[in-house]
């Protein structure tokens, strides 16, 4: 029953990343240790409760697809910005209290879960991530988001939600960015 769950959730990722027919497929840690890294493109340490990102991983240079979520991570190794072709970043459910800089060095992301963290604020540099597609701010608490999100022409959708903002800020955030699909929670009656 676990494999099938396994096998399930491995094809439905397959699906959503590469909708135009590529089967990507996502191994699990252990899967790879021993593995040839050129030939893996997808790794999860999802619900490892891992603290820190293992130094073998940084051998992966062809990863697309990274999932650390559901760990106990407080910061990620600076080699994460090494992986070039890196398209989706799941860091949802970690320790988070800093938004990691080296995940502004992953110029090809297209996709960022980094949902129920504890950051208040993003960087000026998320604008480098010029391919980015959707952020999944679900449940953090960001109050704080530079200017530069207007330079980021790719973006199609944030997920805001879980997190109450005020009327009047969900209108200019909205407004500043007419082309991204924002979900906010219904405004709060809150000062502004």
């Amino acid at each position: 029953m676990k494999k099938l769950f396994v096998i399930s959730i491995v094809l439905q990722i397959s699906a959503a990343l590469f909708g135009q027919g590529s089967i990507l497929t996502v191994y699990s840690w252990e899967e790879v240790r021993n593995a040839n890294p050129d030939t893996v493109l997808a790794i999860s340490f999802n619900k490892l409760k891992i603290i820190s990102v293992p130094n073998e991983l940084k051998k992966f240079k062809n990863l697309m697809h990274l999932d650390l979520g559901k760990n106990k991570l407080t910061e990620l190794p600076e080699f994460i910005g090494d992986f070039s072709k890196l398209e989706h970043l799941d860091l949802s459910k970690n320790d988070l209290a800093i938004f990691p800089i080296e995940i502004c060095k992953l110029s090809a992301l297209k996709t960022l879960i980094v949902n129920r963290n504890t950051f208040d604020q993003l960087p000026d540099c998320i604008s480098y991530l010029g391919q980015l597609e959707f952020i999944d701010l679900w449940d953090t608490p960001v109050m704080s988001f530079p200017p530069s999100l207007v330079n980021m022409k790719n973006l199609k959708r944030i997920d805001l939600q879980g997190v109450r903002y005020g009327p009047t800020f969900q209108m200019k955030f909205k407004e500043s960015l007419p082309w991204v699909s924002i979900e906010f929670d219904p405004p709060c009656d809150c000062m502004e």
